[in-house]
Order: C-alpha cells, then structure tokens, then sequence
C-alpha cells in the first residue's frame, strides 16, 4: 500500500483535465458528465433497465457523442421483461412491528404480497415453520466485494422449503443502506431492510408489491471513423443503467466513456473509434449481447466485428475505497490520493495486457493485474459478469479496470462514493490506451481462453 500511495503522489495532473477549452472555459470532466447523469436518474426507479430514465439518458448520450463529431445511432428494439416493484403510496415496501418500521426495498421477481401485507413471526432460518418469515443476515446477503460467503438465494430456497411464507434478507446495518437482488421466482415475497438481529422472534408485516413489465432496452452507438487507408478500430464499452443512483456501477464508467470520447475526437488517433453505451447490464448483459450480435452479422454503422482490434471496457472503474478511505481520513483529515481496490482485468493477450497496465499507471489508476481465466474463477462466477464478455467470446481482446467498494448495488451508490480525480483519470487513461492500440501489434484471444 506505501508503494501504491508513493506512486499516486508522484502522478502529475493531467493537461486534459486541467487545459481551457477554446472558449475560455474548462471542458467538461467525467465527474461533470457523471452528475448529469445521476441528475437524469430520479427514484424510485432510478435508471433501472428499460425505465424513462434510461430512455432520458440515453437520449442525452447520444446528443453528447454528436456534439463531440461522432455518428451516432440507437437501439431501443430489445426489449424483454423485467421486474417493476410498485412504490405507490400504500404499496411500497415494507417491514414494521407494531411499533416500528424499517428501511425496506423489494427483491426482484418475487411473488408479491397484497396490500394488506404478510403477517408473520421472523426465524432464523434453521427454525422456520410453516406460516414463518425467514430471515437472512447480512453476512449471507452483501453484495459487497470481499463477501465470501453470499448465500441469500440458497437461503431464501431453504426456507420457502421449510413452509416460510417470507422472507427479510438483512441490509447494511452499519451504513444504513438497502440493496438489490434478483431471486428469479422464489415462491415467496421477499425483502431487503436494516432490520436489527433482533428481529428474530418478532411478529411482524411484511410487504411487497410488483409485477413483471415488458421493457425497451435503450443502447447507444457512436462511431468515429479511422483514417484513410485503416479499417480498424478500438472500442470502448460501458453500461448506462443500474439500481440506485448507480454512481460507480455504472455512472461512472458511461460518464468516463464519453469524456474520453471528447478527448478523442480532439486528438484524431489513426483508428477508428466505436463507443458502445449499452442498458440491461444488471439483467443480464441484455444490451451489449443485442449490440455484439449485430457487430457479428450486419454490422452497426459500416462496423463489423472483425473490425475490431479491442475493447476498452468501463464497468465500474472507478470509486472511493470508503472501507479504506474512511479509516484514513479519520487520522490525516483527508483521502489517501487515488487508492482504490481495483483489478486490471485483461484478456491473455500479452501486447494488450502490457500497454494497459502501463498506460493506467502512467495516469495513476493502479490495480491488481488479473486474466480473464482468473477473473471468472474468483469475481466473475464462470463469467466475465460484465459486457465485454461477448467481445472477448469472439476474439476481440478487452481491458477492463473494475474497482471493489462496500456500496455496490446499494442505495449508498452514491456520487460522494466516486473519487472524482480518480474517475478523470481513468478517463485520460483511456482516451490514451486507444491510441497506443492503434499501432500495437494485437493479436486475437486464443481459442483456449474464450
């Protein structure tokens, strides 16, 4: 950690950030970008797959990539169905005892309650009964990182089989913060509060309400064409929806994509440039199979898969190691500079590999080197977990930073959990590591690793 913070001190600020525009005034930064589109993503529904907030910012995206020169086009053809959990008044989620109610958000694809609510008495699941609501601690449910033992599924399917009526999965107690989860039809209305351990043993309501909804998908495509003479291009991918206000997973990453696609048209690299904006990440990398499917057969804006030399991908790139930074800054009054637990995912390419590594550190975004065969051992479940998975399927080598943080996939996603200086740099990063691709010799992914 001395290394990593002795380096980042060393790093000097970018002359992209810190340059005037023609007109006097500072371009704008990925940070600015990303509170456009937090602005643009109102609750309860946030920019979850397939909302009007999507369509909004997808709308905004794609005005931005022109302005900057680039063509531009849109999906909104892929639509499948998702969860809408109804916040009327009266219906909204809930968790309350006689005397007291609870933070509560609704899991995803539940059978619901009805207005009224569930009554039930709250057991550990090792002591659910038929009529009981089961509850699942926090150590089972976090999302968060480092959680090795996530287990909320199997212990929600343990206590429907028990005969439980419901179930409470635990939120962040510590930090006050709810968080999302697709359970996929459990059987049983299902949700996530700050409840206590007390709990347990209490008689309580539980509600929540939804249904599933058919939704538009909104993905957004800019091109910038090679030189004269080059065919080929560097892409740089990112998804635009998420749960919450979503400022890290995947605010960021979509507010970093389009700040290095400023700096790219600036600088005119000799390759040509495709950005890929997707939605329905969070339901299953629903945009960006829509969008590697159409590269592969009639091509998107005269760009075909084969064209592609390699993607850059930023997916959660970029936050604040609050789990870190909060303990510094209680002792030196301030963030350590630019520390964050990240990976620097790439695929086994090894020219790729060395340049991303390079060129990120140049720019003081440091991280973890990881394969993409360890990366789906460990954060990633048997898969990338992220849209590049598609492009490296076909042979299309990727670089992926991607940042661990305790809010992830919470209420708690917040812009104040970003590092903006952080999140600027990955942007310069990147707008850099196309143009070095451009003239680096790239090989496709080896059958092996696909």
């Amino acid at each position: 950690m001395v290394g990593l913070l002795a380096l980042a001190l060393a790093v000097p600020a970018t002359s992209a950030t810190a340059a005037l525009g023609a007109s006097g005034r500072a371009p704008a930064t990925a940070g600015d970008y990303l509170d456009q589109l937090v602005k643009r993503s109102p609750a309860p529904e946030y920019r979850r797959y397939g909302t009007a907030a999507m369509a909004n910012v997808a709308d905004w995206a794609a005005g931005r990539l022109a302005k900057a020169g680039f063509g531009v086009t849109r999906d909104d053809e892929t639509t499948a169905d998702r969860w809408a959990v109804d916040y009327s008044a009266g219906h909204q989620p809930m968790v309350a005892t006689g005397t007291q109610s609870f933070k509560t958000e609704s899991a995803f694809e539940i059978t619901p309650t009805g207005v009224d609510g569930l009554p039930c008495t709250v057991k550990k699941i090792a002591d659910v009964g038929p009529g009981d609501c089961g509850f699942v601690p926090f150590s089972d449910g976090s999302p968060e990182w480092k959680n090795t033992t996530y287990n909320a599924p199997a212990d929600v399917a343990q206590i429907f089989s028990k005969g439980g009526v419901g179930a409470i999965v635990q939120g962040d107690t510590q930090r006050n913060l709810v968080y999302a989860l697709r359970l996929h039809s459990p059987g049983i209305p299902v949700v996530v509060s700050v409840v206590p351990d007390t709990i347990v043993g209490q008689a309580v309501t539980l509600r929540a309400m939804g249904s599933p909804v058919h939704a538009t998908s909104h993905n957004v495509v800019g091109v910038l064409p090679p030189p004269a003479g080059s065919t080929q291009y560097v892409a740089l991918t990112a998804h635009m929806d998420g749960w919450f206000q979503a400022a890290a997973d995947n605010g960021g990453g979509a507010a970093a994509v389009l700040r290095a696609a400023d700096l790219l048209a600036a600088q005119h690299p000799s390759v040509g440039v495709f950005i890929g904006l997707m939605d329905g990440e969070e339901y299953g990398l629903l945009g960006s199979q829509k969008l590697a499917a159409e590269l592969t057969t009639a091509g998107i804006l005269g760009v075909h898969m084969s064209d592609l030399k390699a993607v850059v991908n930023l997916d959660a790139s970029s936050a604040r190691a609050s789990d870190v930074q909060d303990q510094v800054k209680s002792v030196a009054g301030q963030d350590a500079p630019l520390f964050s637990w990240r990976a620097m995912v790439s695929s086994e390419e090894p020219t790729l590999t060395s340049l991303f590594l390079s060129t990120f550190a140049a720019h003081g975004v440091l991280g973890l080197p990881v394969t993409s065969e360890v990366a789906k051992a460990t954060i990633g479940g048997g898969s990338w977990r992220t849209d590049a998975q598609w492009f490296h399927q076909a042979g299309v080598p990727v670089a992926w930073p991607v940042a661990g943080y305790p809010e992830y996939h919470t209420d708690g996603d917040l812009p104040s959990a970003m590092d903006k200086a952080d999140l600027e740099a990955v942007a310069d990063a990147a707008a850099d590591l196309v143009g070095k691709l451009a003239t680096a010799p790239i090989q496709p992914v080896p059958q092996q690793f696909r």
